[in-house]
């Protein structure tokens, strides 16, 4: 028989365990908890207008300060009779920029080439984003013509100015296609793939809803794929001023803009005209570009991360 008499009882619900308060022992208190080290750490303040400024500027200065540097040291190894060909800053100044005659040449071609760009761009546009929605209403017609816009980028515009110059002439119009060309290749591949990236839940539930392809491209397909098509516009319009330049100086009948001049400066030895006119030209496509960057950040900066809004 278990001796039951030295056996402590078991406890009763409620009562406190031996060695607490009720029986003398020592109390037993719980850490803690350190709320200083889980304190909510605030979000850091907006940068400020000049901070802003500061980042926008600098890096695009230092860029330009060391194509300078390389620049001056290109021109300081050249030979003494040939350093005409590079010229000094003082000379670029009282050659070309100081003289009101080179400005308003300047001014007036760079209008000529900025009107051949948007001209070409307006052509190339409207085709890209048709071309993009065939290929991505059809498979078949992707696999058609996904191939021969890749071949169109790839010919040379030298091996079909022949051909464009026996069908159209030495006009305007062979110089748009050219620009249209150049410009053409960005905004169907670019916006097909932001068509392809629209969430499939998205597409299904307009489905389930009975919505037509046109509802369904225009309210659920396109606003999704929209900056990918304005990345693509972005690309198009840094190359339509430069393939602007390329088809002048294919095609030098008539009043041509900053590439006739160009050629023509090289001509006649002006060498410090011809680069005022490259320097107009790259200012005027970095121009272009930045306008297209504004209008997109406009658009999606509310509500897609390439709107570039803080959080």
């Amino acid at each position: 028989m278990t001796d039951t008499a030295n056996t402590p009882a078991a406890a009763a619900p409620g009562t406190p365990p031996p060695g607490g308060p009720a029986d003398g022992g020592a109390t037993t208190t719980a850490p803690r908890a350190r709320l200083s080290t889980h304190a909510p750490v605030p979000f850091a303040p907006p940068p400020g207008l000049g901070a802003n400024l500061v980042t926008l500027l600098v890096p695009p200065i230092i860029v330009f300060a060391l194509l300078l540097v390389g620049y001056a040291m290109a021109r300081a190894n050249l030979e003494p009779h040939r350093q005409f060909l590079m010229p000094a800053g003082h000379a670029l100044w009282s050659e070309a920029f100081s003289r009101p005659e080179v400005r308003r040449e300047l001014f007036d071609r760079a209008l000529i080439t900025l009107g051949l760009a948007m001209a070409g761009l307006a052509v190339s546009i409207p085709i890209g984003i048709g071309l993009a929605v065939v290929m991505f209403r059809a498979m078949v017609l992707e696999r058609a013509l996904f191939p021969n816009i890749v071949a169109l980028q790839s010919i040379p515009t030298l091996a079909i100015i022949p051909l464009i110059q026996t069908a159209l002439g030495f006009g305007t119009l062979p110089k748009i296609l050219i620009v249209a060309k150049f410009t053409l290749f960005a905004i169907p591949i670019t916006l097909l793939l932001g068509l392809k990236s629209t969430d499939r839940d998205v597409i299904n539930l307009f489905r389930l809803q009975g919505a037509h392809w046109r509802t369904i491209l225009l309210k659920a397909c396109f606003p999704s794929a929209a900056p990918a098509l304005f990345a693509g516009l972005r690309i198009a319009a840094s190359l339509a001023v430069l393939s602007a330049i390329v088809s002048e100086l294919f095609f030098l009948a008539g009043r041509g803009g900053l590439g006739q001049m160009i050629i023509n400066s090289k001509i006649d030895f002006k060498y410090e005209q011809m680069y005022a006119a490259l320097i107009i030209a790259t200012l005027m496509s970095v121009c272009v570009y930045v306008a297209f960057t504004w209008l997109g950040h406009r658009l999606f900066s509310d509500w897609h991360e390439s709107g570039g809004k803080e959080t």
